[in-house]
């Protein structure tokens, strides 16, 4: 299992200034297929800059989620830090 990337990011308004929302497709490449799955995803920094990502897919798969899951907020971080997603 490997998270190829997540496309059709958009940012979902909100009031609070610390809490960002998102939404988007992870395209992640299993053994025998690749599969494009809907994700809703946040990211929370808090008062020392630390940043709390929660993600949840919208549609079920066979595989086992957790995996995923890490996977999908490893590339979240690092497209935040990139500068990659909308503001």
């Amino acid at each position: 299992m490997k998270v190829l990337d997540i496309t059709n990011i958009a940012r979902k308004e909100n009031a609070v200034y610390y809490r960002r929302y998102f939404s988007g497709t992870a395209v992640v490449e299993f053994q025998t297929k690749t599969a494009e799955i809907p994700v809703e995803f946040s990211i929370e920094t808090s008062p020392l800059s630390e940043k709390t990502i929660t993600a949840k897919f919208l549609e079920k798969f066979e595989y086992p989620i957790i995996p995923v899951l890490n996977a999908v907020k490893a590339l979240i971080l690092a497209k935040d830090d990139e500068g990659a997603l909308p503001l």
